[in-house]
């Protein structure tokens, strides 16, 4: 569901923005409560790459500095998916 608050983004000059507002049914809350350790260890992974990248895009990380940081990220995935197995 998207809906637009003209007050709430008034920064921000464009006619095409609108804030998303997430309405959670019972299905998609338990969906997310049931989530194995290797699912939680992705999710987890994902979030991490999305922040290491954000940092290296606005210059507060080098490039090689995220390079290594996402390389260990997957290392630790890999691990928790060998155990999983």
């Amino acid at each position: 569901m998207s809906v637009l608050i003209p007050g709430f983004l008034k920064a921000i000059k464009h006619p095409m923005v609108s804030v998303h507002i997430s309405m959670h049914t019972s299905i998609e809350v338990k969906m997310y409560e049931e989530l194995d350790c290797f699912e939680r260890a992705l999710q987890h992974f994902g979030t991490r790459v999305e922040i290491i990248t954000a940092m290296e895009m606005a210059d507060k990380i080098k490039t090689e500095d995220a390079y290594q940081q996402i390389k260990e990220e997957l290392k630790e995935l890999k691990k928790v998916r060998k155990n999983f197995k």
